[in-house]
């Protein structure tokens, strides 16, 4: 799968790895893999530009919708020239479009999965989102991610959040059970269903749509990593953030990526290395 240039895969890579959920998920250096249907994987992975996908045999008669999907969480089709040069007009974000060209907006597997970890992702380190969609797994979903007929009656706050945010899942799972996901994948009509969610925030439907919807535009002015940058949130932040548009999600990711740690960018392997030399 070609990949246009620029494309920042160091930090592609890097954020889906460390939001993998355990039994459905494993990422390490410039490879990923992905349990669908059973005990079928299919992993991605980088090399000469291009992300090489490979899928069983067993699940050849399911290419067409994995790759469409591959295409969506790798954010493959976006332009970043054009964004590039927009992002790199604002001061704050000039010396981090030229430090990492490409920034990239992953986007999800699945639109109510994404959902569910978005709220699961609330007021909570990256880190701790994780461990709660293992353990939601592994309680509800058989190890596999679980539907939203086995989420709209269950007791979600056992995996150990808050009644109100697991209420929360339990409600958002029985309207797509209700009304199936496609209102999941309209920026404006998630807004509107989130907001009549009790116990879901502005942050979690911004970042919802940014990922799930592919609001090019979603930005979550109150974000912890957003504010560290900035100095700044609420009011401010959406001022600094005016410029930004049509592209304030992507003005949110070179702002996070910013905040990795030197520690982890001197580990991960560069772009132009082979795939075999980037699993090691």
């Amino acid at each position: 799968m070609p990949l246009r240039q620029p494309y920042n895969a160091a930090w592609v890579f890097s954020f889906l790895g460390a939001r993998a959920v355990g039994g459905i998920e494993a990422g390490s250096g410039y490879r990923f893999r992905r349990r669908f249907a059973d005990d079928t994987w299919i992993e991605v992975s980088l090399g000469n530009d291009a992300l090489h996908v490979a899928i069983p045999a067993s699940a050849t008669a399911e290419t067409d919708s994995i790759l469409a999907s591959v295409r969506r969480v790798f954010d493959v089709d976006t332009d970043s020239t054009v964004i590039d040069d927009h992002l790199a007009a604002v001061p704050t974000l000039r010396p981090l479009v030229r430090h990492a060209p490409g920034i990239r907006v992953p986007g999800v597997w699945d639109a109510f999965e994404g959902v569910v970890r978005a709220i699961l992702g609330q007021q909570v380190s990256v880190a701790r989102a994780t461990r709660l969609a293992t353990a939601l797994c592994e309680r509800f979903g058989a190890g596999a991610f679980p539907s939203a007929s086995a989420l709209a009656q269950a007791e979600v706050a056992a995996i150990g959040i808050p009644g109100t945010r697991g209420r929360a899942v339990s409600e958002l799972a029985r309207r797509v059970c209700d009304e199936g996901d496609a209102w999941l994948l309209n920026a404006e009509s998630l807004r509107r269903g989130f907001a009549a969610i009790r116990g879901v925030g502005p942050w979690t439907t911004e970042y919802a749509a940014m990922r799930v919807s592919r609001d090019a535009d979603a930005f979550p002015d109150s974000d912890w990593g957003v504010h560290k940058v900035l100095g700044v949130k609420g009011a401010k932040a959406r001022q600094w953030a005016e410029p930004c548009r049509p592209w304030r999600a992507y003005a949110t990711m070179l702002l996070w990526q910013s905040r990795s740690s030197t520690a982890e960018a001197s580990r991960a392997p560069t772009a132009c290395q082979s795939t075999d030399e980037a699993s090691q």
